[in-house]
């Protein structure tokens, strides 16, 4: 999970920047699977754990936090309109990104510790 928010806010600063390195293979090619491996290991834990999103309201809310994470990153990333959207959507998406670190140390899907 580090890498992979670290990779994040690399990318970000790169895009924020305007930076070429953007356009290096393994810019655009890593966090993609390392965020791949991330996915797939939660998946296999839910298994193991035996608690699977929408029966249990703590890992629904990791999802949901996590799919918000990737389609803010997605416009941030791919929008090619306004700088103000583009910052609005990292910003949330840094926001689901916090989120779902608050739910998974509480397990509440309210941050209620």
């Amino acid at each position: 999970m580090v890498i992979s928010i670290s990779l994040f806010l690399l990318r970000s600063i790169w895009t924020l920047r305007g930076s070429p390195m953007l356009s290096s293979p393994w810019a655009r090619k890593v966090p993609h699977y390392v965020d791949t491996v991330l996915f797939t290991a939660a998946i296999m834990l839910t298994t193991i754990i035996h608690q699977y999103p929408l029966q249990a309201s703590w890992l629904t809310a990791k999802v949901g936090g996590l799919l918000a994470h990737i389609g803010f990153g997605l416009v941030f990333f791919h929008y090619k309109g306004s700088w103000a959207v583009r910052k609005a959507a990292l910003a949330a998406s840094l926001f689901s990104f916090a989120y779902i670190v608050g739910v998974a140390l509480t397990r509440n899907p309210l941050l209620a510790g």
